[in-house]
Order: structure tokens, then sequence, then C-alpha cells
């Protein structure tokens, strides 16, 4: 879904992830859970990409997947056009890392600064002692923890919450990785601190050419971080585009409720309510149509072609900008 010559850095095609809704001793499983259901998507070097959806969408376990922390039921994940499984797992995290959502839970608090920095590097075996050292002084230094002597030999508890996250994102650069799957990094952070740890997501991207698969529920977030903005829903991508052009022609009903739903600083503004009905339905064994027919405020726009026609594809209907809705694909919204 790139242009043409482009350097593709991940490729994942047809991604799915089941889970057992129901666990039984001798039992056959029967019901599952369709966390991520045939996702499709790429990101080039040096890009960012943000997966928007609400909480149980399947953004994380996108994620983990991607960083082989999970292992998928069906599909393709590559790197470099090379499947994931073809690389030695320590070869592959040294192209992949992952920064988690809490730093709170995410950094050992038995282990010093220096010592969850270093950890790659001694995973890897790169290095003496004193070239690891001067590799975590430095990278403290980038990421704002100024002095670095002060913070080698620290614990995590000695830290704040932005602190901590600053140490999550040395960790995950210390190999010099060539795609970090960031799990709503700011989201557990106070307002006051996010832009800041944002700020310097950005400036380490321009430094270390790195690119970003960006993890979020807000929208405003994605649009400073990120250069495409895929948005998901119970499983299933639906709207794939640049972040402009997805935030000022927002073409899938869903999308478009979530765009509705963006805090506006204006006391002075009234705010209608979303064009969206319903609830979330169950991601457990979901019918085969359009997964978001049940809440959709056009799912007659077209007949019962949406209630009767499997999910429909991600299709392109202008240059870059690919969305999953019948009615969109016919003209009709």
């Amino acid at each position: 879904m790139s242009s043409e010559n482009k350097n593709v850095l991940l490729e994942v095609k047809g991604l799915k992830k089941f889970f057992p809704a129901e666990r039984a001793l001798f039992a056959r499983v029967k019901h599952f859970v369709h966390a991520v259901d045939d996702v499709s998507f790429d990101i080039i070097e040096g890009e960012s990409l943000g997966l928007v959806g609400e909480s149980g969408c399947g953004k994380t376990t996108t994620g983990r997947m991607i960083v082989r922390l999970d292992d998928p039921t069906a599909g393709t994940i590559k790197i470099y056009d090379k499947p994931v499984n073809d690389y030695e797992r320590m070869k592959y995290h040294s192209i992949v890392q992952m920064i988690f959502q809490d730093p709170y839970e995410s950094l050992n608090p038995r282990m010093t600064i220096f010592d969850i920095v270093a950890e790659p590097l001694n995973i890897h075996n790169i290095g003496t002692l004193e070239e690891r050292e001067a590799k975590v002084m430095e990278l403290l230094q980038k990421v704002g923890m100024t002095p670095p002597e002060s913070f080698l030999w620290r614990y995590p508890h000695e830290l704040s919450g932005g602190q901590r996250q600053r140490i999550a994102i040395a960790r995950a650069l210390v190999l010099n990785p060539k795609l970090i799957v960031a799990d709503e990094p700011t989201s557990m952070l106070d307002v006051s601190v996010r832009t800041g740890v944002m700020q310097l997501m950005m400036q380490l991207q321009s430094d270390y050419n790195v690119s970003y698969l960006y993890i979020t529920h807000d929208l405003a977030v994605a649009r400073y971080m990120v250069n495409r903005i895929a948005v998901m829903y119970l499983g299933k991508l639906v709207e794939l585009a640049e972040t402009e052009e997805l935030l000022h022609n927002p073409l899938h009903p869903y999308t478009k409720s979530l765009m509705d739903a963006v805090p506006v600083p204006d006391p002075e503004y009234k705010r209608g309510e979303p064009n969206i009905l319903g609830s979330i339905s169950a991601p457990i064994d979901p019918l085969p149509i359009c997964r978001f027919y049940d809440r959709c405020p056009y799912r007659e726009i077209l007949g019962d072609r949406c209630k009767t026609q499997p999910h429909p594809e991600l299709k392109e209907v202008s240059p870059g900008h690919f969305v999953s809705c019948y009615p969109v694909h016919e003209g009709k919204l």
C-alpha cells in the first residue's frame, strides 16, 4: 500500500490472531475471539504509521505479533521482504524493538538504569564494559536524562513516570533498530510530560532514521506523530490514508465518529452526539458481514448488501486512501 520505488521495511499481509473464548480441560474449543482478523499494511523506511482505534480493537495484539511476543494464527509478517520466522530471534530483535505502554511495569525494579539500558548489549555480547557504559551515557544524554552520570546507578522507583519512559526509549534504541513498535507510550503520563516525550521521539526518529508503528487511541497524538493513519475496528482495518488526508476527509463512518469525539478546547462549542448506533459488538465468532454493521448509521443505504455480503475489502478509493465500506465504494458516502 506504499508507493513504488520506496524501500519497504515492514510488510503485513492477512494477519490474524484468534484466542480461545473458553477453556476446558478436555473439551475441544468451539468459540474464538477474533482479536485481529485479516489485517494488511506496510511501513517504509523512515516512516511512522499510526494504528488508531478504541480499546479492544486489536492494536496492541497486532504490535505484539510484529515484535514476536505473540504468534499469529494466520498471515505473514516480513521485514525487508524476509519472513520474520526466517530471522534468528536475537538478530530480529536488533532490527525490531518495542516501547510498552506502562513505564511502571516495563522496567525491572531490581536493576539499575545502566543495567536496564545495557541489557540488550549484554545479551548480544556487544562491546566491552567501558564501551557499553559509554553507549548508555550517550543515549541517556540523547533522551534528556542529564547529566547522565547522575542517573546511571539509580533504580526505576527513584524516577518519575516521564523519566521512566525516557529510559524505556533509550533501551529500545540501544541496538540501533530500524523499527520501533510504540504501544501508547504517552497514555499513562501527565499531560505536561506527554509533549516532551513526543518531541523526543520525533527528534530521535530524525537522528536514528528509525520507523515507528505508533499505537494510540488519540487522533490528536497521531496527527502530531505519524505520516499515515490506519483505523482499526474490532480486529479489522477500516481506513488507511495519509494523516492530513484522513483527518480532513474521513470516509468510513467509524472514522467520522472518532473525529466527532475529538475534544475541542472551546467552552462555547456545542457538540452534537456522534453519529453512531448501539454499542460495540462482541468479538467472539463475529458474523462474516461488515464488522461495523450493527453500529453503522448508513447500513441500509444499499439495501441488504451490507447485511448479506462479506466484510468489504480495504479498497483504494483515491490515491493512497483505502476504505473498507460498500457505500463508500459505490460513491454513496
